[in-house]
């Protein structure tokens, strides 16, 4: 799975809770079985959690670093294992999906209570004055304003969507430190998903003493090749003990000023492919894992084991198939399109993911999530594109391809050589794997020779899909709430050599029509006008095919 550069989400602190739930056992026990003890001293009240004790939890990916301001941490298991506890934000989703201020914050600012102000644009928070990092000096503005300029000068940054003001896209222009607990930030215009600014979703906030040895401190500070391999402060419940490719160790944050965790640690451990991830539970090797929905339904691989307790529901990912749109034929509009009419996007939803959600639909509405909101319309631009190999065929015939089913089973470009698309995706993901099986069946009826390259995730998230090196990728992305998909498809986000790829535009689609509306939307606060124009970019999105959405992953915990 892939974070979005900037996305509304309810965040997955369900991996942490299990932990807290696993505490509040009888027993107490570590991840093999054995005491751990109890530090509060004295047998808690029926019902409450325990305090003290370790858990070790299976995570399905590994970041290359612990740098957040960079990709190199852009695989979506960094949030749920470093970035969401261990980093400090100015405001945070509630599982109600409403806006809520985090730790650090008083409120959330709005225009009623003078927060927000709308010409010229601009958001003001308040931090708690107890608030500190955990070398006990306090977190304050400067740290807000250090953190906008490093990720507005970091050589590699993953994106500065929301953060740059200087162009013609809404973006901060300015901090302003009124005084420390004070945090104004100053926009070139509105900008309607400032809220995951510094926080939301996928943002943080990095304290600035810790850096004033990089190139270019204070005012331009290069963050390239900091935080490899540990960070050394923090501003959540959590710190960082130890991080390697092995695993991760947390440590409660004795100078965390809110409220406390119930665990001594935690520990994360890769388990990057699934039937391992399975194994290590069933085994009791690992405590807790968070697994992506498999091609067999869990229900069957945990019935036999009393000690394994599985719970699912809906997820907020969309899973898709993203085009390359500069890479060969995906070049070609008529060649996506008839790959689009080629794959049977109902076989992998009844073969793959109603398997661990019955209730499971084809998402027609692109990168959002039917239901969710009122930024899709029914029943979806993408609807269009059902199971049509005779329409492929066509598609490809005035393509200028010849029809060879008859003899090769294909069709053939120019060279003679059957029309091949590869599909990359995550190592070691049995459902992806199935899925691109079932999708390669379905094709051959259309001519089209679809192959499958895997990569380890950490690869095709860092490297090789920032670079534009695929046809065509399989992944999921999110978390996802709110409309506003500027950071992934703006023509200013396509990552370049020249940008030292920046950016998350990994499909580079440049779209002016669908950038215009992009930036109209990201202005308009008008939630029904907002929507209508939400609803036509979908429209573009289903004519350029720069992604083919399949599913909304469903969240599956054990």
């Amino acid at each position: 799975m892939r974070l979005r550069a900037s996305a509304r989400y309810i965040a997955l602190a369900g991996v942490i809770a299990i932990a807290a739930v696993a505490c509040g056992s009888n027993n107490n026990s570590g991840s093999n079985g054995s005491p751990t003890g109890n530090n509060a001293g004295s047998p808690p009240a029926a019902g409450a959690p325990h305090s003290g004790g370790n858990i070790v939890i299976g995570a399905e990916q590994w970041p290359q670093c612990l740098n957040p301001v960079t990709d190199c941490a852009s695989a979506s298991w960094y949030l749920y294992t470093i970035q969401e506890f261990v980093f400090p934000r100015l405001g945070q989703w509630t599982a109600k999906t409403e806006q809520g201020p985090s730790a650090l914050t008083t409120e959330v600012p709005s225009l009623d209570n003078q927060g927000i102000t709308q010409s010229p644009f601009s958001v003001t928070w308040h931090l708690q004055p107890n608030a500190v990092w955990s070398d006990g000096t306090p977190i304050t503005c400067d740290d807000v304003d250090f953190t906008w300029k490093a990720i507005m000068n970091t050589t590699g940054t993953y994106s500065t969507y929301g953060y740059d003001g200087t162009g013609e896209a809404a973006g901060v222009t300015k901090v302003e430190c009124p005084d420390p607990q004070t945090v104004k930030l100053d926009f070139n215009k509105i900008f309607v998903d400032w809220f995951d600014l510094f926080g939301g979703a996928t943002s943080f906030i990095l304290e600035k003493s810790q850096f004033s040895s990089v190139p270019g401190f204070p005012d331009k500070p290069d963050l390239k090749g900091q935080m490899t391999d540990s960070v050394p402060f923090s501003g959540g419940p959590w710190m960082v003990k130890s991080w390697s490719q092995d695993q991760a160790v947390l440590v409660r944050n004795p100078k965390y000023w809110g409220k406390k965790t119930y665990l001594d640690q935690v520990t994360f451990v890769p388990r990057e492919d699934q039937p391992t991830e399975v194994s290590s539970i069933l085994s009791g090797d690992v405590d807790a894992i968070f697994p992506q929905p498999s091609n067999v339904p869990f229900s069957d691989q945990f019935g036999n084991n009393p000690n394994v307790k599985s719970v699912g529901g809906n997820g907020n990912f969309v899973e898709a198939l993203w085009f390359q749109l500069n890479s060969a034929p995906l070049t070609d509009l008529k060649v996506r399109q008839a790959f689009s009419y080629a794959v049977d996007r109902q076989a992998v939803i009844q073969g793959v993911i109603a398997l661990n959600n019955p209730s499971a639909q084809v998402n027609n509405c692109g990168l959002w999530i039917p239901g969710q909101g009122p930024w899709c319309s029914d029943p979806g631009a993408f609807a269009q594109y059902t199971y049509n190999p005779d329409k492929a065929a066509q598609l490809l015939t005035s393509a200028g391809y010849k029809d060879d089913r008859a003899n090769s089973g294909f069709f053939l470009d120019k060279n003679g050589k059957p029309l091949t698309i590869t599909i990359s995706t995550t190592a070691g993901n049995v459902r992806r794997a199935t899925t691109v099986s079932l999708l390669q069946q379905k094709a051959l009826a259309a001519g089209i020779n679809i192959q499958i390259h895997t990569y380890v995730p950490t690869d095709l998230f860092s490297n090789i899909a920032p670079q534009g090196q695929f046809q065509v990728a399989l992944y999921a992305q999110g978390p996802i709430i709110d409309p506003d998909v500027s950071s992934t498809f703006s023509c200013n986000q396509i990552p370049t050599k020249a940008n030292n790829f920046s950016g998350a535009n990994w499909d580079h689609w440049c779209n002016q029509q669908a950038d215009s509306i992009m930036h109209q939307a990201g202005q308009e606060l008008d939630s029904t006008k907002r929507a209508q124009l939400t609803q036509q970019l979908q429209v573009l999105m289903a004519q350029d095919l720069p992604m083919l959405p399949l599913d909304t992953l469903p969240n599956i915990a054990a």
